[in-house]
Order: structure tokens, then sequence, then C-alpha cells
């Protein structure tokens, strides 16, 4: 995983309050964050969602990641561990 690679980052999701629109929790190093992102930002696989981001910085086991959306308690830049990130 490289900067500017995009990733998948795991998440939960929720029905958000318009249509086209869901709400998301995900975990970074400084606990978590949740906000609400288009649909077409997320994917479902085996059960599991991520949400879209892109990779800004890399270090040894976490991922700076940029993820498009309205967050409550960030403007969507995140540092999650890379056991989260799923590259796409």
């Amino acid at each position: 995983m490289n900067i500017g690679d995009t990733v998948g980052i795991q998440c939960t999701v929720q029905p958000g309050p318009f249509s086209g629109e869901r709400l998301i929790s995900f975990d970074t190093v400084d606990g978590p964050i949740s906000g609400f992102v288009k649909d077409e930002d997320l994917k479902e696989i085996s059960g599991q969602w991520y949400v879209r981001a892109v990779i800004r910085r890399v270090e040894d086991d976490v991922l700076g990641v940029r993820v498009k959306g309205s967050f409550f308690t960030t403007n969507g830049l995140a540092s999650v561990p890379r056991r989260f990130a799923l590259a796409a």
C-alpha cells in the first residue's frame, strides 16, 4: 500500500438521513469516527462493509487516509491501523 492508493477501510453502516447517504463508523488509532458518506463510496464484501479512502501517509502499522464525507469530529483525515485496510 502506497501514498495515493485507494483502499477500503472496515466500517459499520447504518441508514442515513437522505437517500443515497449512509451513517458510518470506523476505528482509528485515536478512537472511532462517525459521519455520513455516499452509497457509492461503500462496498460490502462477505458481510463486512468498507468505505473508500485514499492513502496520504504510510507508517509501519498505520495508514494516514482521507475519506470523503461529512464527519462529526474530523474533516475526513484519519490514522487507521493497516489491518483495517483492504487493497482496492
